[in-house]
């Protein structure tokens, strides 16, 4: 996830940026922009080596009621090393209502010599049920990968209240059925409030089944008219105070949104 997502903590109900294109794809329809977005995470864990990745993405739903999304991530250091691909669609089909699809391909190098090159795809639907008030749905890995523990089968939904301009309030839920024996949930809050048009100040808590523990996370930003907009976001371990993570993001509009 990128700075926004990790600090907020429940986004598949918040119109996306760029990172709709792992999140939700259906979202990226939603708000009219031609973004390119450079994210970068540190995942730290003082019992293994950190996890870290690079992220470069494009999206454009300015030029065409289709929005269409890419992305390159390069993951630098962590158990896995190697690349993933990204390319997502996403489109209106009635007033509010946006379907999306996301196809992925992985390149990693792993523990012990182990190497991953798999294919799948997500699926998304965002919904503006009002103006104050969206929900997003997303299943995850949906085409057989192989990769049970890098790839798995998920869904999750959101339900977000609140105004891009203002302030959101969201929960989020997710079920895992691969990465244990049986399926796991993550239930997630979290709220953002835009101070002066300007300053995002955001916040968010995770109850994670699947990886095990409970998250606080905050994080803030800078919004500038120019078109340049920066966001960073810090998420901590409840349970273990070594378990911690890190993101930035650094988002350029290209043509003006609506």
């Amino acid at each position: 996830m990128g700075a926004r997502p990790l600090s907020v903590a429940a986004y598949r109900g918040i119109a996306p940026g760029n990172d709709g294109i792992f999140l939700n794809p259906a979202g990226l329809a939603v708000r009219r922009r031609f973004a390119s977005e450079v994210q970068y995470l540190y995942d730290g864990n003082a019992d293994t080596t950190g996890g870290q990745w690079f992220s470069i993405s494009m999206v454009d739903s300015e030029t065409s009621s289709v929005a269409g999304g890419v992305a390159a991530t390069r993951f630098a250091s962590g158990p896995w090393l190697g690349w993933a691909t990204h390319l997502a669609m996403a489109s209106p089909v009635a007033p509010g209502l946006y379907l999306g699809a996301t196809g992925k391909y992985l390149t990693l190098g792993g523990p012990d010599g182990d190497s991953a090159k798999a294919l799948s795809a997500d699926a998304g639907l965002y919904w503006e049920v009002s103006p104050l008030v969206s929900l997003g749905l997303a299943g995850y890995n949906l085409l057989p990968a192989g990769h049970k523990q890098l790839m798995p089968r998920a869904v999750g939904a959101g339900l977000a209240v609140g105004t891009d301009r203002f302030i959101h309030l969201a929960l989020d839920w997710r079920a895992d059925f691969d990465r244990r024996p049986s399926t796991t949930h993550l239930l997630a809050i979290g709220a953002e409030v835009l101070v002066s048009d300007l300053v995002p100040v955001r916040a968010g808590f995770v109850k994670d089944d699947t990886l095990g523990g409970k998250w606080w996370s905050v994080g803030t930003g800078l919004v500038s008219a120019s078109g340049v907009a920066l966001d960073v976001g810090y998420r901590r371990s409840l349970d273990s105070p070594t378990d911690w993570a890190v993101a930035a993001a650094l988002k350029v509009f290209f043509l003006s949104g609506q």
